[in-house]
């Protein structure tokens, strides 16, 4: 069943492949789930338009994501200098 209109789908086609199957998937649960074929283009047409598309398979989380989250210092000191207590001392 074909629940996208032309606007839809022509908005679709510009995306990239990864986030156009995304879509394309969304008019299967969109049918399934009995929204209006007017309702769901102008679902997808809004998604498009405000580049939300969520991003299907970016489930691990990369080193990449943890950049910036820790000082430069934290990074940079050997463990001895650290102020958090070793295994050894903790049954003291």
């Amino acid at each position: 069943m074909k629940l996208f209109n032309e606007t839809a789908l022509a908005a679709i086609a510009a995306l990239d492949s990864a986030d156009a199957s995304y879509c394309t998937k969304l008019e299967q649960r969109f049918a399934n789930m009995g929204i209006s074929s007017k309702k769901a283009s102008a679902a997808v047409i809004s998604l498009v338009e405000a580049n939300a598309v969520p991003q299907a398979g970016v489930w691990a989380a990369l080193p990449s994501l943890f950049k910036g989250l820790f000082s430069k210092n934290a990074e940079t000191k050997p463990a001895a200098e650290t102020s958090a207590p070793s295994l050894s001392n903790a049954h003291a």
